[in-house]
């Protein structure tokens, strides 16, 4: 075989590897684009919201909403209870610790409580009314 045959052959073969790896990338975006986890909610929020997760075995909700200054775990949960079909059971105890005892028909209590997340990091729930969330902050409350 020939230099330039070779070199033909090599070159053929690159730019068709170039190619395929450029289409199952672009076939990788168009898929997580559209077909990915991310709930509907959150494909269109805006720099300035923060959302809210809800994930129970039985029921999972998505809220979205702006984020004001001094705004709390507290109040985005006040929030979702005013935008959508939620109720929201809590009391705040004379030491400004916040219990949760019901959201919608999920209650707290024997071995199920009320575990949430800010940016997947575990909070105190006695800290809701403490815990300020700033624009992108991602909230996920689950019954465990």
């Amino acid at each position: 075989m020939n230099y330039k045959k070779l070199r033909h052959i090599f070159n053929s073969t690159l730019a068709v590897q170039i190619i395929f790896i450029a289409a199952i990338a672009g076939a990788i975006f168009v898929f997580d684009r559209f077909y990915g986890e991310k709930p509907p909610a959150l494909k269109n929020m805006s720099k300035k919201e923060a959302a809210l997760f809800i994930d129970f075995d039985n029921m999972q909700k998505v809220f979205a909403g702006e984020v004001v200054d001094g705004m709390t775990v507290l109040d985005a949960l006040n929030a979702s209870v005013t935008a959508g079909q939620l109720r929201l059971t809590y009391y705040v105890d004379g030491d400004n610790n916040t219990k949760i005892e019901e959201i919608n028909d999920h209650a707290a209590g024997g071995d199920a409580q009320f575990i949430f997340y800010v940016n997947s990091r575990k909070l105190d729930q006695d800290k809701l009314n403490k815990t300020r969330i700033k624009a992108g902050d991602k909230i996920t409350i689950t019954l465990e």
